[in-house]
């Protein structure tokens, strides 16, 4: 069946106000990821409302209308992060997706590894500028504790996946579970090992597997899970 025309049914008034809709989101999409690489070249302090709009090629008063500084800011890291705006559940977007569907612990942990090496690297600038600026900014701090609120759901609820196939460990409490996890994943421990130490991409996600193994699952199996997930 071919599907009717949609454009000549909804008019022309419907088509103008989807274009400009369409227009407001790429127009959106462009301030929000001048602001990530003005935050990650320059910090927070150092990056203007007018630099953003010149780097993203709209006026100063385009910029102010998608929010203040710290707006732009939580904007960037949720876009550079799984490339979707804030409150958006990390089931719903392409990375989270691949969280899913693991049959074994080893699996799993292997998954998670991969998505936080990508996670990871894209945001860790736009992060690190973050935690810089909220040791000296209350509204930032606020912030920063709200992410890290947050951080701490996604994360439960994708332990509470690995609960329910029997991998999580039962000798340590639910929310010790949840920190090591949220430790083992943090954008710090990327930038330490990977831009620090100058480890390779590979050599991370071999230590993130071991450590979720090691941390997280019941320890009868955890051995054999890890030669599993890294091949030894």
């Amino acid at each position: 069946m071919v599907s009717a025309d949609t454009s000549a049914a909804e008019g022309p008034r419907g088509y103008v106000s989807r274009l400009r809709s369409q227009q407001a989101a790429d127009t959106r999409d462009r301030v929000v990821r001048a602001a990530a690489d003005l935050f990650t070249e320059r910090g927070y302090a150092g990056t203007t409302l007018p630099a953003v709009g010149r780097r993203a090629g709209v006026s100063t008063e385009t910029v102010q209308n998608h929010g203040p500084k710290v707006q732009l800011l939580r904007a960037a890291l949720d876009l550079v992060s799984f490339g979707a705006e804030a409150g958006t559940a990390v089931a719903d977007t392409e990375l989270g997706r691949q969280l899913t569907g693991a049959t074994s612990a080893a699996e799993a942990a292997r998954r998670s590894a991969e998505v936080l090496a990508v996670v990871n690297e894209r945001s860790h600038g736009v992060w690190m500028a973050f935690s810089e600026a909220s040791r000296n900014d209350a509204t930032l701090a606020a912030e920063l504790r709200r992410l890290t609120a947050e951080i701490a759901e996604q994360t439960r609820i994708a332990l509470e996946r690995w609960r329910t196939q029997g991998w999580l460990r039962d000798d340590v409490p639910p929310d010790e579970l949840v920190r090591r996890a949220t430790a083992i994943g943090s954008v710090e421990l990327w930038d330490r090992f990977v831009r620090v130490e100058g480890q390779s991409p590979q050599q991370y996600r071999t230590l993130i597997t071991g450590l979720l193994l090691a941390s997280l699952t019941t320890g009868r199996a955890a051995a054999d899970e890890f030669d599993e997930a890294t091949g030894s």
